[in-house]
C-alpha cells in the first residue's frame, strides 16, 4: 500500500495556490485537458496514497443496514460510481465490500495510473480494506470519460439511466466550476437508480472561504442541500471522526437516497 502523503491546501505557499487557479483560468471546455496535464507532471495534490479514511470507517459502521447491502433481493450484485476517481483507492475500496465498482476519469493518464495500482493490489492488500472474503468481492472497472457525457456507456455495456447503485464523491464536486453544480446535482440523478440508491458526499473543502476561488472550490452543507433536496433525501449526516488531515475538524459525510 502507498504511503499517505500529507499536503493540505492551507499548507502550501500561497504561489503554489495562485498558480492553480491561473492553471484552470481558461474555457470550462479546456479543463479536462488541464487535469490531465497535471497528472503528466505528478502534480497531485488530491493524492494522499489510500481510501479516506471517513468511507472506510462509514462502509464497516453502516454495512448491514440497508443503505450499503451490496446484492439486491435477486442477489444480483450492485454496482458503485467513482466520478474523478484518481488513481482507484475508492474503487478497489468499494468492490471489496461487494460491489461491481466503476472507476471514471477525463484524464488518461489518471486512467493508466489508477488501472496500474488496481491491478498491482494483492489479495492480502485487499483484505486490509475489507474484512469479507475474496470470494465476495466485486470488480474494480477503471473507464475513460467525461461524467457529463454518454460515450462511455458503450465500454460498460448497461443502461447509464438509474445505472448505479451507489456513487461516491469526495473531490470531484469541488473541482468542478461552481457554474456545473447545477449540471452535477442533474447528473447525479439521472445515474442513481431511483427509490433505493444511493449517493456518498464526503464534504469538503467546507473550511475553505467560498470567495478564494479554486480548484478546490469552497463548499458549505447548504450548498449540498440546495443543490440535492429536490431528488435526493438526506439520510445520514455527521462529522465523521477520521478523515485526511486536510479535512480533520470540517469534512462532514451526507448520505442521500434518490428519491
Amino acid at each position: 500500500m502507498a504511503s499517505i502523503q500529507e499536503d493540505p491546501v492551507q499548507d502550501r505557499p500561497t504561489d503554489e495556490r495562485q498558480r492553480l487557479k491561473e492553471h484552470f483560468s481558461i474555457p470550462l471546455e479546456q479543463h479536462g485537458d488541464k487535469w490531465s496535464e497535471l497528472w503528466n507532471n505528478g502534480e497531485l495534490p488530491w493524492d494522499k496514497g489510500a481510501a479516506n479514511p471517513a468511507l472506510v470507517d462509514l462502509l464497516v459502521q453502516w454495512e448491514e443496514h440497508d443503505f450499503f447491502r451490496s446484492r439486491d433481493a435477486l442477489k444480483t450484485r450492485r454496482r458503485a460510481l467513482v466520478p474523478g476517481c484518481g488513481r482507484g483507492y475508492d474503487t478497489s475500496l468499494l468492490s471489496t465490500y461487494g460491489y461491481d465498482a466503476f472507476g471514471l476519469d477525463i484524464s488518461e493518464t489518471a486512467v493508466k495510473a489508477a488501472s496500474e495500482w488496481v491491478s498491482s493490489q494483492s489479495e492480502e492488500e485487499k483484505n486490509t480494506q475489507s474484512k469479507h472474503s475474496f470470494e465476495m468481492w466485486g470488480q474494480s472497472h477503471i473507464v475513460l470519460g467525461d461524467f457529463f457525457k454518454n460515450d462511455w456507456a458503450e465500454k460498460l455495456h448497461f443502461d447509464l439511466k438509474g445505472g448505479f447503485d451507489l456513487v461516491y464523491d469526495y473531490t470531484f464536486l469541488c473541482a468542478l466550476h461552481p457554474t456545473l453544480r447545477a449540471k452535477w446535482a442533474a447528473r447525479m440523478a439521472e445515474l442513481i437508480a431511483p427509490q433505493h440508491g444511493l449517493l456518498i458526499c464526503l464534504e469538503f473543502p467546507l473550511y475553505k472561504p467560498l470567495e478564494t476561488g479554486g480548484p478546490p472550490w469552497g463548499l458549505t452543507s447548504k450548498i449540498y442541500d440546495e443543490l440535492l433536496g429536490d431528488n435526493f433525501k438526506k439520510v445520514l449526516f455527521y462529522k465523521p471522526e477520521r478523515t485526511h488531515k486536510i479535512g480533520q475538524g470540517s469534512d462532514y459525510v451526507s448520505v442521500w437516497r434518490r428519491k
